[in-house]
């Protein structure tokens, strides 16, 4: 078995495929290809065993024993009977079969695991007239089919069970919110192995049942996460197994262990549940770390280090929200959050998973970079920092935040700087001109200013809205690092001092975000909750807008002309919106005769913006139709078959 080249697949987590394939490479797997749901891979019996021992990632282990192309599925019960079982059982040995897929008319687990049995029993039958039994619960040999249309997996299971069960939480009574190998993969990506090597230390603030503190002790004093029940481990009766060889490499992970031990760096967690901490005392002396790891009770808003800790990594699981039941409360935890990290933790690396992403912002602390994971079914982001003051930032500045909550502590006095002054100046003048063309033009929504003054680089756009409202929209441009933050937030200051005297409207109705540049779906991220709607009139259209919940306001003002063109090419015509946003250049069209359309955008939420953008301009949405898709898929699928052809394409 040593020389035998063994095809082998190991499952993961939704989202820890590439990471896995990594693992798996150090551990010395050739032909490695990650996939959807885990990684294939080729090696020695040595190299299964290893991935059954040390990977912090899988779920499980398998040996693939038959790849075959059904023709139907009368197919498949051969198919497996084929397989040269007795290599793998005897015929008084147990076995029990598990299913996943569907294909050639298989619907249903149950009956794909009956077929496969069938298959094996037959083997036996025909061998020597024999029946070996089925044990579902504790067989001699664990073996696995998967259906993919035509194509029939069948494996042995090495395992048994799924590896994130790694023996230091038998018989607890408490669900952890995270799966132990999702934990691995978080502190993977945060660069703990590497911080750990270096001596830093790890913190997590909300440690709950202690699930990333035993898991970095873990790394840090290589510990192969399968030895806790290697002698469990379903490998163990399959008749191919070379005890010889498991024994050793038991063995020699044993050594590793007592080396890692001896160098374990700082590792420390508090939690403001005493339940919790019951919990993570007794997994943290079950996994043998009681002396390496140290907990107490305090809450983020109690925060301070009770020691001197060599900087190194904060890593934790805040609650999103779900779990509370009150979001409100949670931005306050969040808030809190950022505070400690900022005035404990500097010079040091953070890293936040959430479920919610736009919560975020309320940490006061730009990201250096975030990871898309899943967290059961939960779709979350790691974001990763650098606790350094140059990534500071004031928690609800990058929300939309009325002039009045957020700016409420610039002094009277600034009004009154030689700055402040020569601002207002260029604003009003601006004000003057601009204002008269779009009254003239019947435009609602129109830029005041643009970063006119370099010093002061702020973009204000002025609506009016449809209930005869005023609403000033500012963005403030990121600084460049050259600029000192101190002359910045002054001059911030200064000219939101006069914005209310030079547009004659009350400070709540003037609205300030941060602009950045954006990346991927960073434009359409949550800032807020109001959910405050207005209505705006472009081009004898009403399109609602929101000033306070997103970076952008659901209508983009540069776009205006290129809307009005839309409009006028489309009249009588048939339009596709792609990447359609709100859709409001579709409703400006479906205003000025459209005979048809069709709006194709990936985001739920900005579809049923669209919806109402649609609706309140009584749109008949039969003919002028929203999709929620991939637009990359969809016109690759739509390329193939085209059902509907289109005059114009926006």
């Amino acid at each position: 078995m040593d020389n035998i080249m063994l095809k082998c697949f190991a499952t993961s987590p939704g989202g820890l495929s590439e990471l896995l394939r990594e693992e798996l490479m150090a551990l010395g797997a050739t032909n490695v290809k990650a996939q959807p749901r885990g990684v294939s891979f080729e090696g020695a019996l040595e190299t299964a065993y290893r991935a059954c021992l040390w990977s912090r990632l899988a779920n499980r282990v398998f040996v693939t024993v038959l790849e075959a192309e059904l023709e139907t599925q009368d197919d498949l019960s051969p198919q497996v009977a084929n397989v040269n079982w007795s290599a793998h059982m005897s015929a008084s040995s147990t076995f029990s079969v598990s299913f996943s897929g569907k294909g050639m008319g298989i619907e249903h687990s149950h009956y794909g695991a009956l077929k496969i049995k069938d298959g094996i029993v037959d083997y036996f039958r025909e061998l020597d007239n024999t029946r070996p039994s089925v044990d579902a619960e504790y067989p001699d040999l664990r073996v696995h089919g998967h259906l993919n249309r035509n194509q029939l997996t069948v494996s042995i299971d090495l395992t048994g069970y799924s590896l994130h069960q790694r023996g230091y939480r038998e018989g607890e009574q408490v669900r952890a919110p995270l799966k132990e190998n999702v934990a691995a993969a978080l502190l993977m990506r945060a660069g703990w192995p590497e911080i750990a090597k270096q001596g830093g230390s790890l913190y997590d603030p909300m440690c709950g049942s202690g699930t990333f503190l035993i898991e970095a002790a873990m790394m840090a004093s290589d510990l192969a996460p399968g030895l806790f029940k290697s002698n469990l481990m379903a490998l163990n009766t399959w008749k191919m197994h070379d005890k010889t060889l498991w024994d050793s490499l038991v063995v020699e992970a044993e050594a590793r262990e007592a080396e890692g031990l001896r160098n374990l760096p700082a590792i420390y967690g508090s939690d403001s549940s005493n339940k919790s901490l019951d919990i993570a005392y007794d997994a943290i002396a079950s996994a043998g770390y009681s002396d390496a790891i140290e907990i107490k009770q305090m809450t983020v808003e109690q925060g301070r280090r009770w020691g001197d800790w060599k900087p190194g990594l904060v890593i934790c699981n805040p609650p999103y929200g779900e779990r509370l039941g009150d979001l409100e409360s949670v931005k306050v935890i969040y808030g809190a959050l950022g505070h400690y990290l900022k005035t404990e933790f500097d010079g040091w690396l953070a890293a936040i998973l959430t479920c919610n992403p736009e919560l975020g912002m309320y940490l006061g602390i730009k990201a250096k970079r975030s990871h898309p994971f899943l967290n059961g079914a939960m779709e979350c982001k790691l974001f990763r920092f650098e606790l350094i003051e140059e990534f500071h930032r004031q928690p609800s500045v990058k929300g939309g935040a009325s002039l009045a909550e957020e700016v409420q502590h610039a002094l009277p006095h600034m009004a009154q700087t030689e700055g402040a002054k020569m601002f207002a100046n260029r604003v009003r003048k601006n004000l003057k001109t601009v204002s008269k063309w779009a009254a003239s033009q019947k435009i609602n929504a129109y830029r005041v200013y643009d970063a006119d003054m370099p010093e002061y680089a702020l973009a204000l756009d002025l609506y009016h809205t449809e209930d005869g409202g005023d609403w000033l929209v500012v963005n403030e441009y990121a600084a460049p690092k050259t600029i000192e933050r101190g002359k910045a937030k002054k001059r911030l200051h200064e000219a939101m001092s006069v914005l209310p005297d030079v547009f004659s409207m009350p400070a709540e109705h003037i609205i300030f975000k941060v602009r950045e540049r954006q990346k991927g779906t960073a434009q359409y991220e949550k800032m807020d909750e109001n959910k405050h709607f207005f209505t705006v009139i472009e081009n004898a259209t009403k399109v609602r807008v929101n000033f306070t919940d997103y970076l952008d306001t659901g209508l983009f003002l540069d776009h205006r002309l290129v809307r009005a063109l839309v409009a006028e090419k489309s009249r009588r015509k048939t339009l596709l919106n792609l990447f359609c946003y709100t859709a409001t250049a579709t409703a400006q069209a479906a205003v000025q005769g459209a005979k048809s359309s069709l709006s194709v955008d990936m985001s739920k939420t900005y579809l049923y913006w669209a919806k109402h953008n649609l609706m309140n301009n009584k749109i008949d949405e039969n003919k002028h139709v929203l999709k929620q898709a991939d637009v990359l898929d969809w016109l690759a699928t739509e390329s193939q078959a085209p059902s509907q052809t289109f005059d114009v394409i926006f």
